[in-house]
């Protein structure tokens, strides 16, 4: 019975790891590689098998051209003795040779390797059907595209972090942008007293001109299957921005769809835009919309040796019905890249009512994160640095790839209306924790990152900030800051940059940045809990907003661990900035309590004339053991000042009657004002308060 229960265990093992058809096999080590490089980058190629640094000599390891003749080129081997890195090549068509007198004694059975590779000046249009299909079955041939490909659906002039929107409202809120001059949309935007709501497949537009009788204007019904997730406003332009799903084409599309709103009562469709795909997020500046999103092909179907249209396809009302394939002419290859995953940018001219056509690019290489300014477009991509070969119960698994390591490839485009200028790419060490982790000031590009896992004993995590000029050539760094913590958030402000690590405490990091070529610590300050974003008050005052934390012990791994507790505000005074403090502090609720400014920091509320700050909450309690019990939801705002610090002003919220939770569609989504009214909004109704007192004035409920 026992050598029957050994047997089927054997079977099972074999049949869930595919590649493997003999217990003890015996792989090759393998070659990883990318078959495209910018003249300004290193070109790299990893192995399965870790190679020696005294075999890295002129004999074991060099480069030649297509046509087998010897060049000079710098070879130097990474730190994980895996990668070797090839640079100072000019354009042209290579190949890295690497005889096995190169690696390194292992289990895996030793081979020479010969890979081919190109440098180009510039980024080049894909030329043909043939090279793109070329393009995916030499991903399929890699292996590792799957795996690398997931990630890229996770889970975004100089920067002052200034509020500010497009909408020519002065008296009325405005979008918690993070670059001036750079709107980003919301789901509720304001003008000239109406109010536009995101409601699933539709759009409420409130009329609140009389704020102690509010109406509903109108309800914008877009089609059933397309969802709205943004709204942005240009002029008496409104755009909705949302995913679609095409029953015809079998893919899902990122729509935009145009409005001219010069009757608020009646919107007039202007047109649609869409691309393949899904939305990354959209920017507005200079007169221009910016689609950013990423589609994937279904190119492993080319495994079942069918013949497929791999190219994303595009849609715009106002030149054809019909939705059409990009032209290969749109079509590039990232750089350094091998991934099945199309970055793809819609621009669209807003001027005379967004009539222009819309331009619509391609890259090979998918994204997860961004950041725009006025003029560049960066767009991240996480790079899982992995091994094959481990051993597991003393079987080999030749094909399964195991991520050790997570670093950031960063893309630049220059931007100049419709017109995108590819400038080049890099890596930085770690990943990076969202838009706010980066920023461009003067031209040059910094971004904070954490590098491990700080629950990794063996491989303590740590925090980089590096500098790059607009080349995206590394000027400067500060390194390993905080091991064994990791960022949760960042900001920058102009010549300073603030950085937050967590574990167990909350250490806020000041930086001066003043000297790109040399970022230089200059004080910290470490306090309970964590802040999740910073809000510039001015120069010298930073709002924090987080969660506070206590310490407990684990009786079992007799170990302390931390806890959240209840949501924290914080105003930290930086005018001293060898020696940061918090300057004022609330705690808001109790364990449990929540909001979506926590992680999404367009739910903050601001009030500049009245120092207001505010955001939706919803509150819990500590109960018996691990319990929450739930109090009730609406908004807070606080009145934030250097002087004074942080004060309740307006406590708005609707007292629990009963519920165990929270009822989904009456919690407030956003926190508006026009003149002198604030305005809560909920997917069921909207309330109106007088501002100076928050007396209650109207509720319209919301069908």
């Amino acid at each position: 019975m026992k050598n029957r229960w050994i047997a089927i265990l054997i079977i099972s093992v074999l049949a869930i790891l595919p590649g493997i058809s003999t217990f003890m096999m015996v792989p090759k080590a393998e070659a990883k590689a990318v078959n495209t490089v910018m003249s300004t980058q290193s070109w790299k190629a990893s192995f399965s098998k870790a190679l020696k640094g005294s075999n890295i000599t002129e004999e074991n390891v060099y480069v030649t051209t297509d046509k087998g003749r010897k060049v000079t080129a710098t070879i130097t081997l990474g730190e994980d003795n895996k990668t070797l890195i090839v640079s100072q090549l000019a354009p042209g068509s290579y190949k890295l040779h690497v005889r096995k007198q190169a690696f390194a004694p292992s289990e895996l059975k030793t081979t020479s390797h010969v890979i081919a590779f190109t440098v180009v000046e510039k980024l080049e249009a894909v030329k043909s059907e043939e090279e793109l299909q070329q393009y995916f079955k030499a991903i399929l041939a890699n292996g590792n595209s799957e795996a690398e490909s997931e990630s890229r659906t996770e889970n975004n002039t100089s920067s002052e972090d200034k509020a500010n929107s497009l909408s020519d409202s002065s008296n009325s809120s405005t979008t918690n942008n993070q670059v001036e001059g750079v709107e980003e949309g919301d789901i509720v935007v304001v003008k000239n007293d109406i109010i536009y709501a995101v409601k699933d497949q539709s759009i409420t537009v409130v009329d609140a001109s009389n704020p102690k009788n509010l109406k509903l204007a109108t309800t914008v019904k877009l089609k059933e299957s397309q969802y709205i997730s943004k709204l942005a406003l240009y002029d008496n332009v409104l755009i909705a921005i949302g995913d679609e799903y095409i029953e015809k084409t079998g893919t899902s599309m990122t729509t935009a769809t145009f409005y001219d709103i010069t009757n608020p009562k009646n919107p007039n469709f202007l047109r649609e835009v869409a691309q393949e795909g899904f939305l990354q997020d959209i920017r507005i500046t200079k007169d221009t919309l910016y689609l950013i999103g990423n589609m994937h092909p279904n190119y492993w179907m080319l495994k079942e040796g069918e013949t497929l249209d791999l190219k994303p396809k595009t849609y715009d009302s106002s030149v054809s019905k019909d939705y059409k394939s990009l032209p290969l002419e749109k079509i590039s290859i990232l750089p350094n890249t091998m991934d099945g995953t199309y970055s793809l940018i819609t621009a669209v001219d807003l001027k005379n009512g967004a009539k222009a056509t819309a331009t619509t690019k391609g890259y090979l290489g998918g994204s997860s994160g961004l950041y725009m300014s006025e003029n560049a477009l960066y767009l991240t991509t996480p790079i899982y640095n992995g091994k094959r070969g481990d051993m597991v119960g003393g079987m080999v698994m030749d094909r399964i790839w195991m991520p050790t390591q997570v670093d950031t490839q960063v893309f630049k485009w220059d931007i100049a209306g419709t017109a995108l200028n590819f400038v080049g790419a890099t890596e930085v060490k770690g990943s990076v924790l969202n838009q706010y982790s980066m920023d461009e000031y003067k031209g040059n590009f910094r971004i904070v990152t954490t590098e491990g896992n700080m629950w990794d004993e063996q491989n303590v995590s740590r925090n980089h900030l590096f500098i790059l000029d607009e080349n995206l050539k590394e000027l400067g760094s500060v390194k390993d800051l905080a091991p064994g913590e990791k960022v949760y958030s960042a900001r920058f402000m102009g010549e300073k940059a603030y950085v937050v690590t967590f574990k167990q405490v909350d250490p806020l990091f000041v930086i001066d940045v003043e000297n790109p070529k040399k970022p230089t610590v200059l004080g910290q300050l470490k306090i309970p809990g964590y802040s999740n974003y910073l809000h510039p008050l001015d120069d010298t005052h930073l709002i924090g907003i987080g969660y506070d934390t206590e310490e407990r012990y684990d009786a079992y791994s007799k170990r302390n661990f931390t806890v959240t507790t209840n949501m924290k505000m914080s105003l930290f005074d930086v005018s001293d900035f060898q020696n940061p403090k918090e300057q004022s502090m609330v705690k808001i609720g109790g364990k449990g309590s929540n909001s979506e400014v926590q992680y999404n920091p367009k739910a903050l509320f601001r009030h500049t004339e009245y120092n207001y700050y505010g955001f939706p909450v919803v509150l819990y309690e500590a109960g018996q053991g691990d319990e929450i019990v739930y109090q009730g939801q609406g908004a807070q705002i606080y009145e934030i000042t250097a002087e004074k610090g942080i004060v309740l002003k307006g406590n708005i919220i609707s007292k629990n009657s009963g519920d165990q939770y929270e009822d989904w569609e009456q919690v407030v989504q956003r926190v508006v004002y026009i003149d002198d009214v604030l305005y809560t909004v909920a997917r069921n109704e909207v309330k109106s308060y007088q501002l100076k007192d928050f007396k209650s004035l109207d509720t319209l409920p919301i069908k």
